[in-house]
C-alpha cells in the first residue's frame, strides 16, 4: 500500500490521553505508562515490565490499538506476523525493530 503524506502525518500524530495505550499487568493493575503517538509506544516498550508486555501481545491488544486507534494495519500485521513462542528478548527485540523501522518509513515519507 503506497501512503502519502497525510496518511503519514495521521499515523505518526499524537491521540488523546483517553485513547491512548494503557499498559497493564496481568493481573488488571496499570502500569503507570500510556502511549499516545507512535514513538512513545516505542519508548515505553522499553520501560514497561515483559509480563505487561507479554500479557498485551497475547491478547492482540497492541494490534488492535494501531489498527483502530493509529490506523496502521501494515504495522498490525507485522505484529500479527512475531512469533508468540519468542523469548523475552527475542519478542522485545522484535516488537522494537518493527516500530522503529515503521516510524523511520513514516518520517522518510513526511520529509
Amino acid at each position: 500500500m503506497t501512503f502519502d503524506v497525510t496518511k503519514a502525518n495521521e499515523i505518526l500524530r499524537s491521540v488523546p490521553y483517553e485513547k491512548g495505550f494503557h499498559f497493564f499487568s496481568p493481573d488488571g493493575h496499570y502500569t503507570g505508562e500510556t502511549a499516545t503517538t507512535l514513538c512513545f509506544f516505542l519508548r515505553d516498550l522499553q520501560s514497561v515490565d515483559i509480563e505487561s508486555i507479554r500479557f498485551h501481545f497475547y491478547r492482540g491488544d497492541f494490534q488492535k490499538w494501531l489498527r483502530t486507534t493509529i490506523g496502521d494495519e501494515e504495522l498490525a500485521d507485522t505484529i500479527d506476523g512475531i512469533d508468540k513462542s519468542a523469548s523475552d528478548e527475542n519478542l522485545i527485540n522484535q516488537l522494537h525493530d518493527a516500530i522503529e523501522k515503521r516510524i523511520m518509513h513514516l518520517k522518510s515519507i513526511k520529509s
